[in-house]
């Protein structure tokens, strides 16, 4: 006890972020930000009210760590009050890089876990019609799932007091109820029967091939290079997923497989899935930290169709999401390489698809992601939208890519998904070649 107060362990996921905090206190890396594009005259009044409401219903921005001889452990507590900024911008030349530019300052503030709040939240006001809600919070406290669960409760509210309603009782769970969950999972036969899984999938452990072809710590920043996908394209991509059975994730995955393949000539693929390891109804409503990244294998032969290789990258992916929730870190010393000094992260690809639809009250809201945390890497990032809409990150760790050597692979990776989305099914996969019209992706919006 501490304080009268319960004491908390951290899930799996809150304490790989610790250890990696640990060894680079000072590295601000471990944030994840988003900033909201609110379309229309807010009333920042209301909105304020919004996301206080919205905070105190959310038990992980309310979390102070501490440390002792038993390892780190979390407190919630009733967090005192906290400053959310209104940043005008009207009178600016150009007021949307004015505002990027302090969000991305903020984001290179390094966090102390000891104390509270992990968070920080801002309104820029970039017209009278347009502002900018920015939302950070360190990676422990807050992974992609959990922030679209507590971005659409400030919606709700907005919306409700907008229209003169009650506010709606929150649906967000407790953030006890998620370590429970996590604790009970680490119990189970299921967690065993998942280490099982993984070690066979696993063993032999095929050589890990990279782009960059060399390993490197974790930076304190990362290049990003965005690009949109054009409707058209983006309606091919989901009428290839229907023709070889398979889903629009299985597609980018199989894409990310078949390039790294190209690349390094490696036919024993690994790559990182980024997963919300939120099986079951508990977590799946409790804004917190709980994402994995397990290994995907992938057995890139030429000899296959199209078809071929898409279905069994698609029957590796369901075998990983049916055990997304063993821990990535354990693998590490399962497999023996945690003190081999062999451990050599691969490149990692993320589809997110739980962006909610956001509206405060009658004005609707676009999503643009800041920042997901530390890039050991190489991450692909594609963001499938409620609107039908693709957008396609690539973050990459500056230890290991050059600016030039990521817009590169982004260029690359669009155009094989291309070339990918026109080709039959029944083709040999070794037929699928980029041509230079399917360079076609647009700059990320602003």
């Amino acid at each position: 006890m501490s304080g009268g107060l319960d004491r908390l362990p951290l899930t799996a996921s809150q304490t790989t972020v610790w250890l990696a905090q640990q060894a680079d206190p000072e590295n601000p890396i471990h944030a994840a930000a988003e900033c909201l594009d609110i379309q229309g005259p807010v009333d920042l009044r209301l909105l304020q009210i919004a996301v206080r409401r919205a905070v105190a219903d959310t038990d992980a921005f309310r979390v102070r760590f501490e440390a002792d001889s038993e390892g780190p452990w979390q407190v919630i507590e009733q967090l005192r009050d906290w400053p959310l900024p209104v940043v005008d911008l009207r009178g600016a030349l150009d007021p949307w890089p004015e505002a990027l530019a302090q969000m991305e300052a903020d984001l290179r503030r390094p966090a102390d876990l000891m104390r509270t709040p992990l968070f920080n939240f801002a309104v820029f006001v970039l017209a009278d019609d347009r502002s900018l809600l920015y939302v950070r919070a360190h990676h422990i406290v807050m992974d992609g799932f959990g922030f679209a669960l507590f971005l659409k409760r400030v919606g709700e509210i907005y919306t409700a007091i907008e229209l003169g309603q009650d506010c709606p009782p929150s649906s967000l769970g407790s953030l006890r109820h998620l370590i429970e969950d996590d604790l009970r999972y680490r119990s189970s036969e299921r967690f065993t029967r998942d280490r099982e899984y993984w070690l066979e999938q696993l063993s032999p452990l095929p050589a890990v091939a990279t782009l960059a072809g060399k390993s490197g710590p974790v930076a304190h920043s990362f290049l990003r290079t965005s690009g949109q996908v054009p409707p058209p394209l983006a309606d091919q991509l989901h009428g290839l997923a229907r023709r070889a059975r398979c889903s629009l994730p299985t597609v980018a995955m199989a894409t990310m497989a078949l390039y790294v393949q190209r690349a390094t000539d490696a036919h024993d693929v690994v790559l990182e899935v980024v997963v919300a390891g939120r099986q079951g109804s508990v977590a799946r409503a409790v804004p917190g930290m709980v994402t994995n990244a397990p290994p995907l294998r992938v057995e890139v032969d030429p000899g296959m169709t199209t078809g071929e290789f898409l279905r069994h990258t698609a029957a590796r992916a369901r075998g990983l999401m049916q055990h997304q929730r063993y821990p990535s870190a354990y693998l590490v010393h399962d497999l023996g390489i945690a003190d081999s000094g062999l451990v050599t992260e691969p490149p990692a690809i993320n589809i997110m698809g739980y962006t909610p639809n956001l509206h405060f009250g009658r004005h609707p809201v676009k999503v643009h992601n800041l920042s997901n945390g530390a890039v050991e890497d190489l991450t692909v990032n594609v963001y499938d939208r409620s609107d039908g809409s693709l957008r396609i990150d690539f973050n990459a760790n500056p230890n290991l890519y050059g600016a030039e050597d990521n817009a590169t692979h982004h260029r690359e990776f669009t155009s094989l998904l291309h070339a990918l989305a026109e080709t039959d099914p029944e083709q040999p996969v070794a037929a699928v070649q980029p041509s230079s019209r399917s360079a076609i992706f647009s700059c990320a919006d602003a």
